[in-house]
């Protein structure tokens, strides 16, 4: 003899089994492309950081000299071996070391090509030479003219360049003596770099998909248990009537049961997303406290900086606490007045460079 239709229990696993597969691969697409987009955008400001670090850092007197004898084509080797050029593509290596870049470098447009190459931090057989010269994508050669033309800080998409592979770039403006924008300096990470961290969220949108999986199975095999079994125990008196047994049903409370385990289910799932906004806001409030307090333990404490000294009298800058801000502004005001130092034209224009937003300026007589 046929069953007579399909049990509720069969009908329900029917039902939720493909909406939780669809449920969990969804959920886990989503995060997969948060997680990297934030990648992304966490290249993208690492990048844009140290090509303006890299531009800051560069003494205009060096570079200038260093690109009329890359234009000349100077002998690269014996350049490089000068200390205009030492002192100014050690800095460089160490960030680029240090914070896992793939190149970092200073570039000019102009040559029989489109660039042409003034410092390299990098070493080894990917090096290139002072007055080096490449071929760039169109979208990059538009991205530094437009570097130049507006003074604005250039950052790609990920492109494929014919020599170097996929890359992802960043290029900020390097200013002359004069203040006016004559170079960039280029920040590159491989794709292979963006990869690993890719890989590492598509793993963890895996156990999220997974998990949820579990989640919304277990969720369904309560709906089973709470609602099914009412349901079926109602159509077992609903025949038991129907074949002449006039006796009332059971007051098993069914459709109470299934009120109650519904609106449990909704105060579940309520508290879980509340529960998970709370953790990621946690989360996120412990990464930022954790973050500010390595940046304050890496900084010394907000003093007093001489900026430089004007006719006999002595600039300097008071912070106005001890607060991060302060602390940054500090160690910029004391890069600052190294540079003032050693450059008598640009200590001139003290006025304009020293421009504090945490402390002020005073002035006293020198002792």
């Amino acid at each position: 003899m046929r069953p007579d239709g399909t049990p509720i229990e069969a009908l329900i696993w029917r039902t939720f089994t493909p909406a939780i597969v669809v449920l969990a691969i969804a959920l886990a697409a989503l995060v997969y492309t948060r997680l990297y987009e934030t990648i992304l955008d966490g290249f993208s400001r690492q990048l844009v950081t140290t090509s303006a670090l890299a531009g800051a850092l560069i003494d205009p007197a060096d570079h200038e000299w260093l690109t009329e004898a890359a234009t000349v084509r100077a002998p690269a080797d014996l350049v490089e071996a000068l200390p205009a050029y030492r002192r100014n593509v050690e800095p460089l290596r160490r960030i680029r070391n240090e914070l896992g870049l793939t190149y970092l470098y200073t570039q000019v447009l102009g040559g029989t090509k489109d660039v042409i190459y003034v410092l390299d931090a990098t070493e080894g057989e990917e090096h290139s030479a002072l007055g080096a010269e490449d071929e760039l994508t169109a979208e990059t050669r538009a991205g530094l003219a437009r570097v130049a033309r507006d003074d604005a800080i250039y950052i790609s998409p990920i492109e494929f360049q014919e020599q170097w592979g996929l890359l992802k770039t960043a290029a900020a403006p390097i200013r002359n003596r004069s203040g006016k924008v004559v170079a960039t300096a280029g920040a590159d990470v491989n794709i292979s770099v963006i990869e690993v961290a890719t890989q590492n969220a598509l793993f963890a949108s895996a156990l999220i998909g997974a998990a949820s999986l579990a989640a919304c199975g277990i969720v369904t095999l309560v709906i089973v248990r709470w609602v099914a079994r009412p349901i079926e125990g109602l159509k077992a008196d609903a025949l038991r009537i129907a074949a002449g047994d006039r006796a009332p049903p059971d007051q098993r409370g069914g459709p109470r049961e299934v009120a109650r385990v519904r609106r449990e289910l909704s105060d579940v799932a309520t508290r879980l997303i509340a529960a998970m906004r709370t953790s990621w806001s946690d989360m996120q409030t412990t990464d930022h406290a954790r973050n500010r307090a390595a940046l304050e333990s890496a900084l010394p404490p907000a003093t007093p900086v001489v900026v430089t000294v004007d006719g006999g009298t002595r600039v300097i800058w008071e912070p106005a606490d001890d607060e991060l801000a302060s602390r940054l502004e500090a160690r910029a005001m004391a890069s600052l007045a190294a540079r003032l130092a050693a450059d008598p034209a640009l200590a001139r224009r003290w006025r304009v460079l020293a421009a504090p937003s945490r402390g002020r300026l005073r002035m006293e007589a020198e002792p």
